[in-house]
């Protein structure tokens, strides 16, 4: 084994230590929880990665599945947790309550929450799954630092997505969740930046087309051919480089659970 896996391990075995509590002390939990599945037609979520209530010492996660709630939870993304299919086709409501607390103990608490009502058992494990690499170009990254009276977040053109005021890991997410495997940052850009790329060719990644109207498969097909492809997209306008490999990628597998929680 060569020492660049020998420091991997370490310092993963270091990270899941500072995860537990001191033997003899109770796992962290919240003051006052609960859990329910939610009502018949709710909203969704939408893409929001954490869906928290904004209120200090205050959580809330309304009509989201058990992945959404346990990627938040471990700090992972979808991809790397598996399961039987009910996590991601079931909905529940999680409310609770912690004065005080912050967001890594709160990340804590749901862990022992989750695990408790839902009877989880689980595991980890390190598999090697074929994901792209987005790392720098040949030039000068195309982002800019950011205007610090400009806006937050994302909006859309015809021409594109802009992205304000994000990391280069808000678009890693947004590759993931359309394209067929998983997108991790390599670029060593760890700011907060504006940038603009053409997203029109995620498109070609559109496969399930399973009962959409002839006329509108026409146009999602039309649109598919003349858009660009999102590898010439982000090496055009962001100057960077996405390209199909191997990664050795940590899974959290759980093994068995209830879809039912038990009672609050």
């Amino acid at each position: 084994m060569n020492a660049n896996k020998h420091r991997w391990m370490f310092t993963l075995a270091i990270a899941a230590l500072s995860t537990w509590p001191i033997w003899g002390q109770s796992p962290p939990s919240f003051e006052v929880a609960s859990v329910r599945p939610s009502a018949p037609n709710s909203p969704p979520p939408g893409d929001d990665r954490r869906n928290m209530d904004s209120a200090p010492g205050q959580f809330a996660m309304r009509n989201v599945n058990l992945m959404f709630a346990l990627v938040w939870a471990y700090d992972l993304r979808d991809y790397q947790i598996t399961g039987p299919d009910w996590i991601t086709a079931d909905r529940y409501d999680i409310v609770a309550r912690a004065p005080g607390a912050t967001n890594d103990q709160m990340r804590l608490m749901l862990r022992t929450l989750l695990t408790e009502r839902f009877q989880l058992a689980l595991h980890r494990e390190t598999k090697q799954l074929p994901v792209y690499l987005l790392t720098l170009g040949k030039g000068a990254p195309k982002v800019k630092e950011p205007n610090p009276e400009g806006p937050h977040g994302l909006s859309g053109t015809a021409t594109g997505t802009l992205f304000h005021k994000e990391p280069i890991e808000r678009l890693c997410f947004l590759l993931s969740r359309r394209m067929d495997r998983p997108v991790l940052d390599r670029t060593g850009l760890t700011g907060i930046y504006d940038y603009t790329i053409d997203t029109s060719g995620l498109a070609r990644f559109i496969t399930n087309i399973a009962g959409i109207d002839p006329g509108d498969l026409a146009k999602l097909r039309a649109a598919q051919d003349a858009s660009t492809p999102i590898f010439e997209a982000i090496q055009r306008d962001l100057g960077l480089k996405l390209e199909a490999q191997k990664a050795d990628l940590q899974i959290l597998v759980i093994d068995k659970g209830n879809k039912v929680p038990t009672p609050n």
